[in-house]
Parts: C-alpha cells; sequence; structure tokens
C-alpha cells in the first residue's frame, strides 16, 4: 500500500490534532484541590420574622427605610430589605425559609462587610 504525500500529511495531522487535544483534556482532567475552610462562631443569635416584622425591626435599628425606590426613566422598581445582620449584637434577622438572604446574612457574621460602599 502506498500512501501518498498529502494523505500522509493529513493522517499525521489527525495524529498531531489527536496527541495534542489528548494531551489538553488529561492535563486539565486532574483531581479537583479539596477546600475546607471551618469558622466557629461565638454567640451568634438568629431571629426568624414574617416579612413586615422584619421591615419594622429593621427600620427600629437602622433608621432607614426598609422599602426604597430605584430606577431610571425606562424601568423602576422597588427594593426591599430581605434580611440584615446586627453586627453590634451578632444577630442574624431574616425570613424562616428564605435561604437565600439568611445564607447571605450568615456570610457577613463570617466574614463581616463585603459590600462596595456607594
Amino acid at each position: 500500500m502506498i500512501i501518498h504525500l498529502p494523505q500522509r500529511r493529513r493522517v499525521a495531522h489527525r495524529w498531531a490534532t489527536l496527541a495534542a487535544l489528548s494531551f489538553v483534556l488529561f492535563g486539565c482532567l486532574s483531581p479537583p484541590a479539596h477546600y475546607y475552610e471551618p469558622h466557629e462562631l461565638k454567640n451568634l443569635r438568629v431571629v426568624w420574622l414574617d416579612q413586615a416584622s422584619l421591615h419594622e425591626q429593621y427600620e427600629q435599628m437602622s433608621g432607614k427605610p426598609a422599602l426604597a425606590l430605584y430606577g431610571t426613566d425606562s424601568s423602576a422598581g422597588v427594593q426591599s430589605v430581605k434580611g440584615f445582620f446586627d453586627f453590634r449584637t451578632n444577630t442574624i434577622y431574616c425570613s424562616k425559609m428564605d435561604f437565600t438572604a439568611c445564607g447571605h446574612e450568615l456570610h457577613h457574621a463570617i466574614i463581616g462587610y463585603f459590600h462596595p460602599e456607594k
């Protein structure tokens, strides 16, 4: 069987491509590094409230409104406090089944402030 030069180049190119892809795939498929970062929270308190009571508590403690209007000429909306963390008393305030808000406030309890200042 005689293989002509252009066909040899195609075969060689296919093998080179296959080898390069194998190297990339198997090189990138190394097992992920395990991540473990323990935190122990002392005297953390969690208060679950309904949304209306949560807003009242927030306004009483912060002196700020729990609801705020936002928007531009083309769109508008209302921002609502879903939960908050009181750094002074080490207390999370959130609705019982709002896992997103409670988890967010738990991150504040662990790592502190992380919102950009306005």
